[in-house]
């Protein structure tokens, strides 16, 4: 009796099987694709350095870097913008930096073309005009703002820097006048005295006054000056105008007053030289607005002189 001739056949454990032996007949194998290259890119920062506080009135300096930075799958930046802006009543005068095309318009700085490899920074000066009056101020400055590079993160391309701004010292020129209710044309004299008064904080540098009668004919003024400061006053030429100018020969201090005087002839009646009822004579200082103020709605009076025949 032959005895029974086993076969045993040794079994690889499934796990072990390539996929391609499962199931039986076996599947076509494609060939597994290697993994993708990793995609370099680079990775802009913009931030801005200025001061905290400053006064107003005045152009002041700040710096927005822009960065490309390090890291793993990091590359260079190439055609790199950035938009530079102020809020807060200021605005953006200028900026420029070697290598990159900066222009400026409605108080926003714009600098392009600029190349940044792995680790770069640029520096751009900018120049920011601040308000005159209080105001809290941001300068903020924003690399690639189109979103025309593709980067490692988008999160981190603004930043800015906030500034208090507090109102500066002005001047700030009072203008008073006195004179007669009603005076005779050609026969009497009429006199009207200006009181100019600095009630600011800072001197006034340039202290001009004008006298004006809407009179149809002449004047025949003269001035008398006295205060603080002295004046150089003009008379009108007669049948010219009815106009003084008198302009200051001093600076004039804060709580400081000086006056002057116009004597003045109103014209005779008639077509030619004037005529009898109401008139307005007005004195305003610094009537073309040379000094910065902090009010220049006290600038100007008015005293109304009937003139009688």
């Amino acid at each position: 009796m032959l005895a029974a001739l086993v076969l045993v056949v040794g079994s690889t454990p499934a796990h072990a099987r390539p996929n391609c032996d499962v199931p039986s007949p076996p599947p076509i194998c494609e060939p597994v694709d290697p993994p993708d290259p990793v995609v370099k890119l680079p990775d802009l920062t913009a931030s801005v350095t200025g001061p905290s506080s400053a006064v107003g009135g005045a152009d002041l300096s700040y710096t927005a870097r822009v960065a490309n930075l390090t890291g793993t799958d990091a590359a260079s930046a190439s055609g790199v913008v950035v938009r530079i802006a102020a809020t807060g009543g200021a605005s953006v005068r200028g900026a420029a930096l070697a290598g990159w095309n900066c222009t400026t318009t409605a108080g926003v700085a714009t600098c392009s073309g600029g190349v940044l490899g792995v680790g770069a920074v640029a520096d751009i000066p900018v120049t920011v005009a601040l308000p005159s009056t209080a105001a809290s101020v941001t300068v903020t400055a924003a690399a690639d703002p189109s979103g025309a590079i593709a980067e490692r993160s988008e999160a981190n391309n603004t930043g800015g820097v906030a500034t208090t701004v507090s109102a500066p010292s002005l001047p700030d020129l009072r203008m008073t006048m006195t004179g007669p209710t009603s005076v005779r044309g050609l026969y009497a004299t009429g006199s009207w005295t200006m009181t100019v008064t600095n009630i600011g904080s800072a001197p006034a540098g340039v202290v001009n006054v004008r006298w004006l009668t809407n009179w149809g004919g002449w004047v025949n003024a003269n001035a008398v000056k006295s205060g603080a400061i002295g004046f150089t006053c003009t008379p009108p030429a007669e049948y010219v105008q009815q106009t003084v100018y008198c302009y200051g020969n001093g600076a004039l201090q804060p709580g400081a007053s000086a006056t002057i005087t116009i004597n003045a002839v109103p014209p005779a009646p008639g077509n030619v030289y004037g005529t009898a009822g109401v008139s307005n004579v007005t004195a305003t200082v610094d009537y073309g607005q040379q000094v910065a103020e902090s009010n220049e709605s006290n600038n100007a009076a008015t005293v109304v002189s009937s003139i009688l025949y």
